[in-house]
């Protein structure tokens, strides 16, 4: 089913009339298949995307930066795992030994855990209830009950509704969650130490590698990220290039969207939400060179 893009814009825009549209939506689990990696379950309303549009639709750049970094017998950690989706790709595509999937979200943990069990791959994959970070302290999460992709920490928000719940005037809902540095959990848990990071937490992007400075110097993981506003993109750029990153994604140019390596020059570029909306990012740049494309078979 696709929604032509002139009411797709107007429900997103008109706060009545997107929770109108939302109301009739009832909230119910659905399964849907999603190729190649089979059926998984969702919710009617919160995660509409994976049958509005293709569920991949958004994510041609993650997925193509995987494809490039991804090894089999690969360890991944994958940070904002939400229902799923990449930890059943990490293991049924790009053939990951092990996936350590951070979920904060209480009520998406259980959609998350079946998905897995659904895939058959939960013996693969570690899921860890932490919100990610650069403390190892308590705190609190905007809750996301609208759609799938913008709960995040609180003090990303500064105390605002996420994203989706903002965008149809809806008020925040705050849950307790245990916030944790990488560096932290690794050395106090014992976790395997990650070939691969894949990293989407709604604009806490740069707050999980500043806490994850150790595992970036020493381990050195290849990096896929998406980025959440021009201020999180400019602020996850410096703290890789302090980690000696090469960055490179497309970035929206006099030119038009360029696939290019991201430079400090390149700052005054990043204006928009979108100007640079991924990064990918590793210290062997032969693998970044050539621009990052969708890849076959998905």
């Amino acid at each position: 089913m696709v929604i032509p893009s002139k009411l797709n814009h107007m429900v997103r825009t008109t706060p009545w009339l997107g929770r109108f549209a939302l109301s009739a939506i009832p909230d119910l689990p659905w399964h849907v298949s999603v190729e190649p990696i089979g059926k998984m379950e969702i919710r009617l309303r919160r995660d509409r995307g994976y049958w509005l549009r293709s569920p991949l639709s958004n994510d041609t750049f993650m997925m193509g930066a995987l494809t490039r970094f991804a090894r089999p017998g690969d360890v991944v950690y994958d940070i904002g795992a939400n229902i799923g989706l990449y930890s059943r790709f990490l293991i049924q595509k790009f053939l990951a030994s092990k996936v350590y999937a951070f979920e904060p979200m209480s009520e998406t943990r259980p959609r998350l855990i079946r998905n897995l069990q659904l895939g058959g791959c939960a013996d693969q994959v570690v899921v860890l209830p932490f919100a990610v970070a650069d403390e190892d302290a308590a705190g609190l999460f905007q809750v996301d009950n609208v759609s799938s992709h913008s709960g995040t920490l609180n003090a990303v928000t500064h105390g605002e509704a996420c994203e989706s719940r903002r965008q149809y005037n809806l008020p925040p809902i705050l849950e307790p969650v245990q916030v944790v540095r990488l560096d932290t959990l690794i050395q106090n848990e014992g976790l395997t130490l990650p070939d691969v990071m894949k990293i989407d937490i709604e604009g806490a992007e740069a707050m999980a590698l500043r806490g994850a400075r150790k595992l970036l110097h020493e381990r050195k993981p290849h990096l896929a990220i998406e980025l959440h506003g021009a201020a999180a993109a400019i602020d996850v750029l410096q703290v890789l290039w302090d980690c000696n990153y090469h960055c490179y994604g497309y970035l929206w140019t006099a030119s038009g969207r360029v696939y290019q390596k991201l430079t400090p020059a390149d700052l005054p570029l990043i204006t928009g939400k979108y100007s640079l909306h991924f990064v990918a990012a590793s210290h062997s740049e032969e693998k970044l060179t050539s621009p990052i494309e969708e890849p076959e078979g998905l």
